[in-house]
Formats: structure tokens, sequence, C-alpha cells
């Protein structure tokens, strides 16, 4: 609808113009009048080529009566013609003789008008006038000669009448009337009028021949044949008596044609329509005017304007013809006509606004539009000036925008205002105007037109209100909001991410977004959901700042698709770095949590089922002791005993292991490192205590030492990782074997290993011995049985020490475990 719109509004804008050019530049004068009935019109334009026809300045003209160019000549025909069609409202055609400001005659040929508004009432008159000075001077020129021709008839005539006249009265006296005696004298005078009339031809053909007579016969006919018109003349039986080289050129005609009849020459209907014309023109003694069409070689229709003169001679009566070619005359009028009929059209029915203003401001001229717009009539408005229901903070601007068109600084100009409506309301408009002026550069009026924006600007501002509060939102917001383009290019983001990441949004703004990732993989996959989802929802990535830290984001994002193709991206982007560090502690804290209950539980086992069967066992060798003593020998109570005290060690190094590791998970240790100068004596002492448990198995255990021994641990911590490694040694080594314990220094501490050749750990279990989530144990070659905690502490314990703890193992060939002490010193 609005393409529509547009298009209409600029086919009336071009039609405007046109209609605007057509007057200014045409060659004919266009005058315009009010139509004040009383005392008479005044005239309100007048062309450039009217100013030039008459010699008046545009300013002598306007407001003055048309009888301004008719001089003290008020009497003519034209004038009473003119009269009537005016007080009949009807359009008229006339010619007058108008006098220019010197007072000088020229003849015009004047077509006039009315122009009525959309309610019938004429308002104004349009005369369009043509000087036919030139064309007048030409029919009078053939006039003149037609005369000269006629007296040179008459005097002939008059010469030759006298003594025919007499002989034909002798003749006639000889014949009927006359005595015998009588006939010679009638013969004597027969015979002298008959010489007398001899010698009155001789002298016309004398004077006939003379050089006087043949020169106005040339100058004549090279008189009609110059003459740029169709000049023919035809006598009262429609015979073709003359016609000029014009006539014969563009009717394409020869000489042959005459003295032919019309209707021979042209056909019955034309020739039937020239008789009639020359019979009404032969009735009347007046001359006529008429208008022709005649068809050209290429079958285009011409038009001509022909004036017809009644005249006599010798033959008879004869009608002379002029006839000129106004076939682009008439189509300039009808141009004009219909370019009028178009803009008046336009005009009156235009859905926006449209009005012709005089370079002084005043309205000439509005259509229902504006006064619809702005609630006034046509005559209310006509009646003002564009100040008067101009806004007053606007009149200022609005007057030199005008004035700019009117000195020409501007060809056009398109521009809002405020005009005030009949009620008062401020009405918006927004206007596009140009100045018309005439051939000579003299400003003849404004054409505006004038669409109403009100609600426009209503809506508008209702935009700029929400926009400004958005943007207050988008500027104060903690949320970083962003765009980026389908490349990936940041193309908007919000203040607020200077808070977050030390750049201020210019400096991120243009640049790509994978500059700003820590990780550019967390990028790829947001990037990889989109593309799956068409949005994410708390997306989380890591963010660097300017000094490229760590931040964590939490992101909303969705595609941006227009019209069907993905432009690019837009979400939210929220700083979750403090949440995340929170989460991470509660993870760790929870992971800790787990693995104290994991502990907890193992304790509880170890307590409930390893613990229990030592005490269990010896409360039930104590028993049968107490039962069969008085039975029993002292052998067999040497044995019991014996065998009490071995379960009841076993449950007492079982409980200090247990006690030492509850205090290693719950960081109740201390760790208190000391200069250990005898190295050999410490692990001497761990051998001892597992060699119990060696010789049982006929098992040799070997202490190698190699280097400087000197070293700097926790003494507890270093024999209890040194006596558990011995005792799982001696636990899976097979009877008869051997386990050796190495010790070698180097610049950075020492380097320990617990070797033995017993069975071997298989290869899918060894990841399973340092994971403190696993419980992983299994019985010895003589089915000893495992905590599973010793390993457990032997690492905490290198650890505390900065060492690391590791196995080398093959099934079948045994096992070696190796630990590194630091120097504690060095570190």
């Amino acid at each position: 609808m609005k393409q529509a719109h547009n298009k209409t509004q600029i086919e009336e804008e071009h039609w405007s113009k046109l209609l605007e050019s057509v007057v200014i530049n045409t060659t004919d004068g266009v005058l315009i009048t009010d139509a004040k009935v009383n005392p008479g019109p005044n005239i309100v334009y007048v062309n450039a080529a009217l100013v030039r026809m008459s010699g008046y300045s545009r300013e002598e003209l306007i407001g003055k009566s048309p009888n301004i160019f008719h001089g003290h000549n008020l009497i003519q025909e034209g004038l009473k013609k003119i009269e009537t069609s005016i007080k009949n409202k009807e359009a008229c055609n006339v010619e007058l003789i108008n006098y220019t400001k010197e007072g000088s005659a020229y003849d015009v040929s004047i077509n006039i008008c009315p122009v009525s508004d959309n309610t019938g009432a004429v308002t104004h008159w349009i005369s369009i006038q043509r000087d036919i000075t030139e064309n007048r001077n030409y029919v009078k020129a053939i006039e003149a000669q037609n005369k000269k021709l006629r007296d040179i008839s008459w005097l002939h005539s008059h010469k030759i009448r006298s003594p025919l006249t007499r002989i034909m009265s002798i003749v006639d006296l000889l014949k009927n009337h006359s005595l015998e005696g009588d006939q010679d004298i009638l013969h004597n005078y027969l015979l002298k009028s008959a010489e007398e009339l001899d010698g009155v031809i001789f002298d016309i053909t004398n004077n006939a021949g003379s050089d006087n007579f043949i020169m106005n016969e040339k100058r004549f006919y090279s008189f009609m044949d110059e003459l740029p018109g169709l000049c023919w003349i035809a006598d009262e039986n429609n015979i073709l008596r003359f016609a000029n080289k014009c006539f014969f050129d563009t009717l394409h005609l020869s000489a042959e044609v005459i003295g032919k009849k019309l209707e021979d020459i042209f056909g019955e209907d034309i020739g039937r329509n020239a008789k009639s014309n020359n019979k009404d023109v032969l009735q009347s003694g007046e001359n006529k005017e008429f208008h022709q069409t005649v068809r050209d070689m290429k079958g285009r229709l011409q038009y001509y304007k022909t004036y017809k003169f009644p005249f006599h001679d010798v033959e008879g009566k004869m009608v002379g013809a002029v006839a000129f070619n106004v076939t682009k005359r008439v189509k300039l009028e009808e141009e004009l006509h219909q370019s009028e009929a178009q803009f008046k059209q336009a005009f009156e029915h235009s859905l926006i606004g449209m009005a012709l203003i005089s370079p002084q401001g005043r309205w000439k001229r509005v259509n229902k539009s504006l006064c619809q717009i702005l609630g006034y009539t046509e005559e209310e408005m006509m009646a003002m000036n564009v100040k008067d229901i101009t806004h007053p903070d606007d009149v200022k601007g609005s007057m030199a925008v005008l004035d700019d068109l009117a000195r020409g600084e501007i060809e056009e100009v398109k521009y809002e205002k405020r005009y005030l409506h009949k009620n008062g309301a401020p009405i918006w408009v927004i206007i596009a105007a140009t100045m018309l002026y005439d051939s000579s550069g003299v400003p003849l009026h404004y054409v505006s037109q004038i669409e109403d924006i009100t609600k426009r600007k209503e809506i508008e501002n209702d935009l700029v209100l929400s926009e400004k509060k958005y943007r207050t939102i988008f500027e104060n917001v903690q949320d970083v909001f962003y765009q980026t383009s389908q490349e990936g290019i940041v193309t908007e983001i919000s203040p607020s991410i200077a808070q977050h990441s030390g750049y201020t949004r210019n400096e991120i703004i243009g640049k790509p977004v994978d500059l700003f990732y820590y990780y550019t993989q967390d990028r790829e996959r947001i990037v990889e959901q989109l593309r799956l989802n068409g949005a994410v929802i708390d997306f989380e990535v890591r963010l660097k700042t300017r000094d490229d830290e760590l931040r964590y984001a939490s992101v909303n994002a969705r595609l941006i698709i227009e019209n069907g193709v993905i432009t690019g991206t837009e979400g939210s982007m929220r700083d979750v770095t403090t949440r995340k560090f929170h989460e991470n502690a509660l993870q760790a804290l929870n992971t800790e949590l787990t693995a104290s209950n994991e502990q907890k539980n193992k304790l509880f086992s170890i307590i409930g089922h390893d613990l229990r069967n030592p005490i269990s066992g010896s409360l039930q060798l104590l028993d049968m002791t107490l039962t069969d003593f008085e039975s029993s020998s002292a052998d067999e109570v040497h044995s019991y005993l014996s065998m009490m005290r071995t379960e009841l060690s076993n449950a007492n190094a079982l409980l200090e292991d247990l006690l030492t590791w509850a205090k290693s998970q719950f960081n109740a240790v201390s760790f208190n490192p000391v200069e250990i100068k005898d190295l050999p004596g410490l692990i001497e002492k761990c051998i001892q205590t597992v060699m119990p448990a060696a010789q049982k198995k006929n098992i040799d255990i070997v202490a190698s030492l190699k280097g400087e021994m000197l070293l700097h641990a926790d003494t507890g911590m270093l024999e209890t990782i040194i006596r558990n490694l011995l005792s799982n040694a001696v636990k899976f080594t097979h009877i008869g074997g051997m386990v050796i314990i190495k010790v070698s220094g180097n610049e950075n501490g020492l380097l320990f290993s617990v070797k033995d050749n017993g069975q071997g750990i298989p290869e899918d279990k060894i990841g399973e011995l340092f994971n403190k989530n696993s419980n992983y144990t299994t019985f010895g070659t003589l089915g000893e049985k495992g905590t599973g905690l010793g390993l457990s502490l032997c690492y905490d314990f290198v650890s505390k020490h900065g060492g690391a703890l590791w196995v080398e193992s093959a099934v079948g060939f045994g096992t070696t475990f190796y630990f590194n002490i630091p120097d504690l010193l060095k570190e």
C-alpha cells in the first residue's frame, strides 16, 4: 500500500511539474484571471510569452483588468462575444486587436475557457493568446493584390465594354430596326466602333506585354509561392482557379489540377464540404474561419486553420483561401488541457495535502486532504498566510527554507515542521516543496506536498523513550549483553563488560570473539550447540580478562535469523567465577567427606573383622586354658599362652597401624623432620620387626646401602614406610625367598627400594594400589591376611616428605617398590 501511495505521489509531482513547464515555456501567451463579476475579472497570472508579446512587465499586469490590452478600442465584436461567454460560463474563440505598452497594434487569436472547483463554481478564467499579426498581414497582402487584379480587370473590361456595346447596338439596329437610308450611316459607325475596339485590344495587349504588368504578376506569384501556408482560389462552381507552391507540395498535387472541380481533386466528401464553406462565404460576403484535418504521407493527422474570403473578378464570384498548419498548436493545447486536467485530478483527489503558495506565503490553492489535516475550510485557508498556522517555534526555520527556494539557492526541499490545527493542537507534517519560476526567472509559486506524520511522530517519541529506558538498562545491568556477526565479530556489547574483563566496550566491538576465550574449545562447543539447537541456556565457558585471568561465565544465547538466513548471535553472560570457586570448594569438601566416610567404613571393617578375629581367638584360647587348666600339662598351657601372645601381638600391631593411618587421614600426625645420623641402624630396627615372619618362611632379608647417607626426615614416618614395605615383601614372598632393601644417595636426596622375588602383582591391579577409593588387598603366600592400609600410609608419608612412591612388578618374578626422600635442607 505504501509503495502504491509513493508511486501515485511521484506521478502527481511529475504531472504537476509538466503542466507548469508547458505553461511557462509555451510561445503562446497565457493569462489567468479570477472570476469576479463586478467590476470584472482581474489578472492573477501571466506567463513570459504574454509579457514579451505585450511589452508590459508582470507587475504592471497583475491585478489589472484584461482591457489593458485593448487600449481605447473597446467596441470590437470579439469583446462582445467574450462578454457573452463569461456571462454564460462557456469557452469561446475570438480574434481581437491588442495594443502593446508602446501603443502598437497586433492581432491575436484568443481561446478562453473557465476553471471550476469540485462544486462546479467557476473560480478562474484561462486565456491562451496567439499573435496572428503575421498571418493577417499575409491575408491583407493577398486581398490587396486581389484588389489590384480586380481594378485591372475592371479597367480593361470598362475600356472594351464601350465600343463593344456600340457594336452590339448597331448590329441590332441593322438587323431589326434600321431603314434603308440609314444603313450606310450605321455601317460607317459600326466600322468606327470596330476600329476603336481593335485599338483598345491592341492597347491592352501592349500593356499586358509591358514590363510593369509582367513585374506585378511575377511579384504576385512569387509572393504567393513564398507564403508559408496553403493558398488557393476557387470559383462559385467549386473549380480550382489558382494554387500556390505550398498547396501543391503539401497535398502532393501537380499544376494539372488547376481548372478541375474540388470534388474531382479531393473526393466527394471533401469537395462537398469545401463547396458548402465557399457558398457560405459568398452568401455572407464576410471572411470566415474553418478548421480542417488532412493526413500526411505517413498517415498522421494534420490540423489546418483556413481563412476564406469572397471577391469578384471578370470571371465572376471567387473565394480566396489561406490555410496554415496548426498541428503543433492543437497538440500543445490538447497536452495543456490534458495536463491541466490530470494536475487538477491529482491535486484534488490526492490522499496527502497539496497546496500552491505564493512567494509571499499566501495560500493560493489547497486540496481537500490538506483542509482535513488542518481542520480549516478552503475559504478559510485562502484568507490566511502560511505563518498564521505555523507553530511559533517553527516559523523562523520554515520561512528560511521558503526563502532559499525563492532565491533559487535550492531547487527542492523536504523537511518536517508543525502546523497548528484549527482546534489548536500541533500537527506534525513532512513537506516536499519546490518553487516554480517563469521563463524570466521570476518566482511564481511554491508547489507543496504535505503529509500528516503526527501519529508517526508519537510513535517515534514513544520509541525514543523506550530506547532511552532500555539503553539505561543496557548500560547499567550487571549481566553483559552482546551481539556478534555470523563471522564471530563482536558488533555490540554492554558497558558492564568493563567491570568483569577490564576491557572497555569500544575495545571489544569489532574484534573476533575468539580473542576473549581462555580456551578456544569452549567457543567451539558453544558454536556447535547453537548450530544444533539454535540456542543455549546456562552454558558455562571460560573467558580471560585483560590481565589474562581466568573467569567463568554462564551464557544464554540464541541465533539471529533474518529472512531465513543466520546473521549472527546475541545473548547475555553472567560472571559466575565466585560461584564456580564455591562449587569447586564444595566439591573438594564433598570429595574429602566421601573419602572420610570410606576411610571410616574401612576402619570399621578392619575393627569389625581383622581386629576382632585375633581378640576373639585369644579369648577362646584363654577360655580353653582356664577350663582345662587342671587337666592340662605345662607344655600345653605354654603352647596356649604362646598362641595367645601371637594373636594379641598381631592385634596390637594392627591397632598401631590403624591409629597411625587414622591420624594421617585426619592430618593429626605431626611432621617433624630431623637429621638421621644412623640410617643403617634405623633400617636394621625395621628388619628386626619383620624378622619373625621372615624366619617362619625361611626368607633372607638383605640391606644394601651405598653412598653418602645424609638424610633429614621424620623418623617415625620413615620407619613406618620401611617396615610396611618389608612386611608386604615378606608376606608375598614364597618360602626360601629373598627380600633386598637398597639405599643410594644422589644430589637430590636418597632413593630407597624394597625388592622381593615373590608372586608379583597383576598389571591390571597396579593402578589400584595407590587409589584411596580402592581397598585392594590379597592374601600372602601362606594365606596371610592384609589390611590394605600399609601402602596408603606409605604413600601419604612419602608425600609428606615431598617424595614419590612407585612400583615395578612382573607376575611370577617379584615386585620392587621405590620411593625417594628429597634433601629437605635444600628444599
